[in-house]
C-alpha cells in the first residue's frame, strides 16, 4: 500500500511541476512578447486540462487502493475461517 501513495505522491508531483513549467514559460514569452495572449490562453487551458486528468487519475487511483485494502481485509478474514475449520477438523476423532 506505501507504494500506491508513493505513485499517487509522484503523480500529483509531477502535475504540478508541468503546470508550473508550462505556465512559467508562457509568462516568459509573454514578457519577451514572443506570444500573444491567445497563445498563453491556449496553453493555460491545455495545463488546466492536464491538471485536472492528473486528477482524476489520482482519485481512481486512490479508489482502487480502497477496494484492494477491503479486498485484503476480506481475504484475511476467509483465510482465518478456512484455518479455523482444519483445526476443528484435526481436533476431533477420526471415524
Amino acid at each position: 500500500m506505501d507504494g500506491v501513495v508513493i505513485l499517487l505522491t509522484l503523480i500529483g508531483g509531477f502535475a504540478a511541476i508541468g503546470a508550473m513549467a508550462t505556465l512559467a514559460n508562457a509568462a516568459a514569452k509573454r514578457i519577451r512578447g514572443d506570444a500573444g495572449s491567445s497563445e498563453i490562453t491556449s496553453r493555460l487551458e491545455e495545463t488546466e486540462q492536464r491538471l485536472a486528468d492528473a486528477e482524476a487519475r489520482i482519485d481512481e487511483l486512490s479508489r482502487a487502493e480502497e477496494r484492494l485494502e477491503e479486498l485484503d481485509g476480506r481475504m484475511e478474514f476467509a483465510e482465518r475461517l478456512l484455518q479455523q475449520q482444519r483445526d476443528r477438523e484435526r481436533l476431533l476423532p477420526g471415524d
